[in-house]
């Protein structure tokens, strides 16, 4: 683990000198080890300040997890479906004004 800190030092320097500062904040390591395997969780630093450790987090709206299983991605998506049915319904589905014909109206472009 003291390589990948290392990698994080030359990383944090390299940033720096273009003017950029990695965030400790909202930085966070996760490590996927083999199957079968359970190491320690690893103590990361960037300047001299310790980033969080995680089991999973959300990444470009995808849940990555530790064990690489697809199980909190997928439960995620289907609550963000379950949401967004819900809006139509309250706001669609329920409205009376609102007619499922498709016939044309006569206008035309």
């Amino acid at each position: 683990m003291k390589q990948l800190t290392g990698v994080m030092d030359c990383f944090a320097n390299a940033a720096k000198r273009f003017g950029l500062t990695i965030s400790t904040k909202k930085t966070e390591v996760m490590l996927q080890p083999c199957p079968g395997s359970s190491p320690s969780k690893p103590d990361i630093f960037v300047n001299d300040t310790p980033l969080n450790v995680v089991d999973k987090f959300c990444y470009l709206g995808c849940v990555r997890s530790q064990n690489a299983q697809i199980n909190d991605d997928i439960t995620r998506r289907i609550g963000a479906a379950s949401a967004a049915f819900g809006i139509l319904e309250s706001r669609l589905w329920k409205e009376r004004g609102v007619h499922l014909s498709t016939e044309s109206t006569g206008l035309q472009a």
